[in-house]
């Protein structure tokens, strides 16, 4: 007769299921760069392996109970997106994250806040323009747009602004991620699936863990639109196309984000 696990036991079980098999994943991405070094794979092989292992592991770590080893996979995920090759800084870099997401791995208990925090803040980024070119700020904009064409000309304008970007498809997620790692400042597009960037601003603006943080809509509206005038008060317009780097100027100055 089959026993029957405790919900405890289930529990504990899949998170050493879970152990085992992002050990065999990280043994996987190891392998893959020092290979990548050798000569013995090319770039795109070696990030297409990163890539897919990243993917899994943010879709991972929430579900068994490891909710920072998601984000960190996430910002890797985030750091080899459009990258083309592989070059002894991305290789250091790449190491680097895949060294966090072990730890944390092994770790008995998950980080809190504040050291979750401090773990993502101090994961590489990746510039499109040597970092000596421009002064980079400690400050992250967490950017949540459906739009792959919009997210690449914003991220690519932010950071060489010299700010860290991170990108958000999906408006329900960008909630979790923000509650847990708060950025500098949000900015959402308008209109979205699911939820508007009006709706997950009034949500953040709720929530006393991201109330604080500053926050812009970004829309291709004019600033007399009607929809606009529902934006709660304080929240920063961003328009789209030629007025975007005055919008963005404008809030930058106006919350001292450098």
């Amino acid at each position: 007769m089959a026993s029957h696990l405790s919900t405890d036991d289930l529990e504990d079980r899949l998170r050493m299921e879970f152990v085992d098999d992002a050990r065999d994943r990280l043994d996987l991405m190891n392998v893959t760069l020092a290979d990548r070094v050798k000569g013995l794979r090319t770039d795109a092989d070696a990030i297409g392996v990163l890539r897919l292992e990243a993917h899994n592991f943010k879709g991972m770590g929430t579900s068994f109970g490891y909710p920072t080893v998601s984000l960190v996979a996430h910002r890797l995920e985030d750091y080899l997106s459009g990258l083309k090759r592989l070059d002894e800084r991305q290789i250091t870099d790449a190491q680097i994250f895949i060294d966090r997401i072990s730890e944390l791995v092994d770790r008995a208990e998950q980080p809190l806040l504040a050291e979750t925090n401090r773990i993502i803040r101090a994961l590489p980024v990746r510039y499109e323009f040597q970092v000596t070119d421009v002064e980079v700020r400690n400050v992250e904009i967490m950017l949540v747009t459906p739009s792959k064409v919009v997210a690449k000309k914003l991220g690519t304008e932010l950071a060489a602004c010299g700010f860290r970007t991170m990108t958000v498809t999906d408006p329900i997620e960008s909630i979790s991620l923000a509650v847990r790692v708060p950025p500098d400042m949000v900015i959402a597009s308008m209109v979205m699936d699911g939820l508007s960037g009006l709706d997950l601003i009034r949500g953040l603006r709720a929530m006393s863990v991201t109330h604080h943080v500053p926050m812009a809509l970004l829309t291709s509206l004019d600033l007399d639109h009607p929809s606009l005038k529902e934006i709660p008060h304080g929240v920063s317009v961003i328009r789209v196309g030629g007025h975007f780097g005055d919008d963005f100027a404008a809030v930058v100055a106006r919350h001292n984000l450098g």
